[in-house]
């Protein structure tokens, strides 16, 4: 803070790009962890999470001074067992540890593993329980999941609710997440991969979880689509971590944000050119107040005043292209002392 300035995005802080999804041989990728590696760095990557399916493995001694490895894994919970898997509901759930040695799974289900297309070796896998952990398809049931991760020394992402053809009364029940994707690069091909309006739904129903943006890489042609920026200390695991727990990054499918603060009522944001500037809440902004279009020159800043219904604002920067950043959304009490006024976020999640 500088005076009244609240920094949002403050990009005098380390800043660095990351993959958090993908999928190596260990699983169904058709890549080594080693080659995954190899061509995320050689693009200006730092970070990679390796979160193969139903499998967590350590890839530490791929880490060096200028790239971090982390850890996880991806679970899948289908519902609606009596049609044809293609066409069931199925919810999918990143977990990263909090620490970078932890490779005990909180649950862990070898009937789950035993089905997957490519079939890890499951003797490595290391986890509480029998083996045989229970997944009950309701919000509910995913809740006690995602609260035994938590537990466990995990953070917990919701994965590509699009291609999951879940339902809001799914993901709208959810509690503890620390973020979805609002993009995921490798569900492009089959479903709408861009889901901003799911993150809305969640926002409204009082969730206080950021978004990002993934590649979900299986091949080669599921690269470099969606990153993260993450402002963290250092290039650590634990200072990573305490960063996307805390919300201090942004999605990307391309534009890049340089800085984003409020100031006596004002949101100022400086990104790349760029051809749209829009910063949206729970409810309808006045449209003059809420969105910049270029007109003869691209776009490399912007300013929105406050508004009385502002909750919660999140901002959206789109380049020539179609390709759009997302900000997470900052909650009022983040940047502003004084309430808003009667709103349908759960009445500020009753202040």
């Amino acid at each position: 803070m500088e005076n009244n300035r609240v920094y949002l995005i403050d990009g005098r802080k380390n800043c660095y790009k990351a993959n958090l999804h993908c999928h190596s041989t260990v699983s169904d990728g058709s890549m080594t962890p080693e080659e995954l590696k190899s061509k995320y760095k050689a693009r200006g990557y730092q970070i990679l999470a390796y979160t193969d399916h139903e499998v967590l493995a350590l890839h530490n001694e791929l880490n060096d001074e200028n790239f971090l490895t982390i850890p996880g894994y991806e679970i899948q919970i289908y519902g609606d067992m009596e049609l044809p898997k293609r066409l069931r509901r199925v919810c999918h759930l990143n977990l990263y540890p909090k620490d970078a040695g932890n490779n005990v799974m909180p649950f862990y289900n070898e009937a789950d593993m035993m089905k997957l297309d490519n079939v890890p070796d499951v003797s490595k896998a290391v986890y509480d329980g029998d083996g045989k952990e229970p997944k009950e398809y309701s919000a509910e049931g995913l809740n006690r999941l995602i609260s035994k991760a938590r537990d466990a020394g995990f953070i917990v992402s919701y994965n590509h609710p699009m291609w999951s053809r879940e339902n809001s009364d799914i993901y709208t029940g959810f509690q503890g997440l620390y973020a979805m994707e609002i993009y995921n690069h490798g569900t492009t091909f089959d479903a709408d991969a861009y889901c901003p309006y799911i993150y809305d739904e969640m926002l409204i129903s009082g969730q206080r979880i950021g978004c990002i943006a993934t590649d979900d890489t299986h091949d080669e042609c599921d690269m470099f689509g969606g990153f993260t920026m993450v402002y963290s200390d250092s290039l650590e695991h634990k200072s990573v971590i305490s960063a996307l727990e805390n919300g201090d990054y942004y999605a990307s499918r391309g534009p890049i944000i340089k800085n984003l603060w409020y100031e006596n009522g004002t949101f100022h944001i400086e990104c790349s050119p760029s051809v749209k500037i829009r910063v949206s809440n729970s409810g309808r902004r006045v449209i003059a107040a809420s969105i910049k279009i270029s007109q003869d020159e691209k776009l490399t800043h912007a300013e929105f005043p406050i508004q009385d219904i502002d909750v919660f604002v999140r901002f959206t920067v789109e380049d020539e292209f179609g390709r759009t950043a997302n900000t997470r959304a900052y909650w009022r009490d983040e940047f502003e002392e004084s309430l808003p006024i009667a709103s349908n976020v759960a009445n500020y999640l009753k202040q």
